[in-house]
């Protein structure tokens, strides 16, 4: 079993590396041989990968000049026209968003496996675990056709492809090419009893990441249907207030308030736009929308980022080196974009297939030049 999973998870892997004097954009993450192998029931050591969390917010963070900022006088200060966004509160378009449900299954998910390594979780846990990630409209409904807005749009939509057509398109269709093996496979080998913490660190890497691209393709398919800015705010929020995040909001929350505060302000300007930008129908100030998911684009990196700059700071605790490698591949194209020097750096350590020969002081730096405050 165990050379067969490997196997597979070679043939699933995420993450190019850049080669030498190749300026090539990177793929998205890459998932290696697990580490701390122990065979059928293996790696079911226990640690603590949110050890020494601590808020990373600083006086340095300030919005760019085009920035909707609802927490300053009601939005007064900033350039864009008064919306319904304003009162700093989300104001739905619909008042059914079946979003909701998604964002709450991720949190029970992280209960019964333990997200964060201190519970070894048992066969049982796995499968009503999976009966929670399979229900009928749930969260794998939406992982097999999610698609990458960073990335071209392919010939036709991923979900009405076929998987070898999916597969000659894998940054864009992420979901079904990337992400889906990914949990598959980790379900699977938790059902089987092997390696309960680091399958228990795959699935949870796997969500994150599934959810930071679901927050931006609904932001940016919002255009068309005004729907979407409801799924993209429930994604985040659950449907929680800003002031009491659950889900993936509050990974970020407890990493940083500021992070997790300029993800709302970007959730309520992309709100604003589209009550601006004709909310009865398509989007027609690509301007204005490229302004507003922009802007909370960069906020979700960067709480991504804290994410994995804290789960750096721990890598001896396995489980986080499970984080690491599937998120630090997330960041990888963003990181050339944004300064190839630095990029260089942190792609070389978040590609080394084990733990032990990561610079940690180094690739922290790489990690804090490149993604600052939103």
């Amino acid at each position: 079993m165990t050379n067969h999973r490997h196997t597979i998870l070679r043939a699933f892997s995420i993450s190019a590396l850049v080669v030498a004097g190749v300026g090539c954009e990177a793929e998205d993450p890459k998932v290696t041989d697990p580490i701390g192998n122990g065979g059928s029931g293996g790696g079911v050591v226990t640690c603590d990968a949110n050890a020494g969390i601590a808020d990373m917010s600083g006086p340095s963070c300030k919005p760019l000049a085009d920035d909707y900022t609802p927490r300053d006088n009601a939005s007064a200060n900033d350039t864009w026209p008064a919306c319904i966004s304003d009162g700093n509160e989300y104001v739905k378009f619909d008042q059914n968003i079946s979003s909701i449900a998604r964002a709450v299954a991720f949190q029970q998910i992280g209960e019964l496996l333990g997200f964060g390594g201190l519970k070894a979780p048992t066969p049982q846990d796995f499968l009503d675990a999976r009966v929670i990630y399979t229900q009928e409209q749930g969260l794998e409904s939406r992982v097999v056709r999610r698609e990458d807005e960073h990335y071209p749009p392919a010939p036709k939509l991923c979900r009405d492809m076929t998987p070898d057509e999916q597969a000659q398109y894998p940054d864009r269709c992420v979901g079904p090419v990337r992400i889906r093996p990914i949990l598959n496979l980790a379900f699977e080998e938790g059902i089987n009893g092997n390696e309960p913490v680091l399958n228990a660190a795959r699935i949870e890497a796997a969500l994150l990441w599934f959810f930071y691209m679901s927050i931006y393709k609904e932001s940016t398919t919002a255009a068309s249907n005004v729907l979407d800015v409801d799924s993209m705010w429930a994604k985040y929020t659950a449907g929680e207030p800003r002031e009491n995040p659950i889900g993936f909001a509050k990974y970020i929350q407890l990493r940083s308030q500021e992070a997790h505060d300029r993800i709302w302000d970007g959730l309520l300007a992309v709100r604003c736009w589209r009550d601006l930008d004709n909310p009865a129908g398509a989007s027609m100030d690509p301007v204005m929308h490229e302004l507003a998911r922009t802007q909370l684009d960069r906020a979700l990196i960067r709480g991504i980022a804290l994410i994995l700059r804290q789960r750096v700071q721990v890598l001896e605790c396995e489980p986080a080196w499970e984080t690491v490698e599937i998120l630090g591949g997330i960041l990888m194209r963003e990181a050339q974009a944004r300064d190839p020097q630095q990029a260089a750096i942190f792609i070389e350590e978040v590609s080394k297939r084990r733990p032990d020969p990561v610079d940690v002081p180094k690739l922290t730096a790489a990690i804090d030049a490149l993604f600052p405050c939103p």
